[in-house]
Formats: structure tokens, C-alpha cells, sequence
């Protein structure tokens, strides 16, 4: 059974750092694009650089399993003021109002995921 438990801690870190290495290499990529999306939720597009540093070293230590912990902890502080100010549906409107509440729902979701890998760390299929 324990073996089973380390399989499934595998699989949800490689869902969930890949999410975050795929956001965070789409940030990097598509520069232009993410500075004017902070630009129109009034952030500071210097933060751009940090979100993007949080979301690959953070996503590549949970895909790895190596220092999951901290690599949990540093997706944590990126997603929940991310979340709070990306998907602020209680400021939206209309069809808005749903997608935004969708997106924000989903990052609590991945939220809870970093939490257990807080706890538990990475189990036994990892870099440590």
C-alpha cells in the first residue's frame, strides 16, 4: 500500500508542477502579452520577473520531488495574492463573473494539492 501512496503523490506532483512550469515558461515567452495583463489588473509588471522565478523553481522542485516542500511553499506565496487579484470575480460582472470564479475555484483546488505536498513532502519516488 505504501508503494501505491508514493505513485499517487508522484503523479499529483507531476500534474501540478508541470501546471506551474507551463505558466511560468508561457509568462516568459509571451512577455508582452503578461506585462499588459498586469497592466490591466493594476499590478506592477516589475512583480512579472518574481511570478515567473516562483512559478519555475517552485513547479520544477514538486515535478522532482527535490526540497518539495519548499518548492509547495513557494508556489503558495505565488498563488494565493495570485489568485486574490487575477480572479477577483466578486469585482466582475456577467459571464465574467463565472469564468473568473471558475479560475479562482480551480487555483484553491491546486492550493489544497501544494498543502499536502507541504505536509507530506514528495514520498519516496523523488530527488532528494
Amino acid at each position: 500500500m505504501a508503494v501505491f501512496h508514493d505513485l499517487l503523490l508522484l503523479v499529483a506532483r507531476i500534474l501540478i508542477g508541470a501546471l506551474f512550469l507551463w505558466s511560468g515558461a508561457a509568462k516568459a515567452v509571451h512577455w508582452k502579452g503578461s506585462t499588459e495583463h498586469m497592466q490591466f489588473k493594476k499590478l506592477p509588471t516589475s512583480l512579472l520577473p518574481a511570478a515567473i522565478i516562483l512559478q519555475i523553481i517552485g513547479g520544477l522542485s514538486v515535478l522532482l520531488g527535490y526540497e518539495a516542500r519548499v518548492g509547495a511553499l513557494l508556489l503558495i506565496v505565488f498563488i494565493i495574492p495570485s489568485a486574490i487579484k487575477m480572479h477577483d470575480f466578486w469585482n466582475t460582472e456577467g459571464d465574467a463573473k463565472m469564468t473568473q470564479k471558475t479560475l479562482f475555484m480551480k487555483d484553491m483546488a491546486v492550493l489544497g494539492g501544494l498543502l499536502v505536498f507541504l505536509v507530506t513532502g514528495a514520498g519516496r519516488f523523488a530527488f532528494n
